[in-house]
This record gives C-alpha cells, sequence and structure tokens, in this order.
C-alpha cells in the first residue's frame, strides 16, 4: 500500500481524528482522557481496543508521540500532537469543507 493511501487509510480509521482534536485543543492527555471521546456518527464511545490501536498507529506514523507527562502526583505515559500532527489535522479541516462544497452543489 502506498504512504499517502496508509496516511489516508488511517486518518479515515474509527477515532484518529477526534484523538487528533482532542490533543490539539486540550494538550499532552492520558490515555484514560480518551475514554471520554465520543464516535460523531453514533454517539458512542470508543472502546479501549479502538483508542489504543489509534494512539499506536497515529504514533507510528509521526502524528502523536508519547511520553512521561508530570501529574499532581506521579509521572504518567502521556501523548501530545507533533507539528506533522498539526498539519494533518488543518488539511483534514480543509478536506471537510472541500468536501461539504462539492456536495452542497448536487
Amino acid at each position: 500500500m502506498g504512504k499517502n493511501l496508509k496516511w489516508l487509510k488511517m486518518l479515515l480509521a474509527e477515532g484518529s481524528l477526534n484523538i487528533l482534536e482532542y490533543l490539539k485543543g486540550k494538550g499532552p492527555a492520558q490515555f484514560k482522557d480518551f475514554s471520554q471521546l465520543k464516535n460523531k456518527r453514533t454517539g458512542k464511545k470508543f472502546s479501549p481496543n479502538t483508542i489504543s490501536a489509534r494512539l499506536n498507529e497515529l504514533e507510528e506514523m509521526g502524528a502523536i508521540r508519547s511520553g512521561s507527562v508530570k501529574t499532581e502526583r506521579k509521572r504518567v505515559l502521556g501523548y501530545e500532537l507533533t507539528d506533522k500532527g498539526s498539519h494533518i489535522m488543518e488539511m483534514a479541516h480543509e478536506f471537510e469543507d472541500k468536501l461539504e462544497f462539492l456536495i452542497s452543489k448536487d
């Protein structure tokens, strides 16, 4: 599979954009922070397995990075958006706007 197609498939996977949007708005987050994210289409929360899979895929693609985050009591594993992830979000929103424009012409 080509690299561009792999990126597109990952972005379209359930939960990917939700995670990126959360990190863009909130900054570093722990796994538990993503447990409240809901699928915009169904309104249901994502399963822990889905969240884990998306975090791994996004990190593998360089859109997010994991590392130690200091909380009030201890250091824990956290995730943050990379510059690459931020650019991906911008492109995804531009793509969404263009699709809405095309669909509205029908």
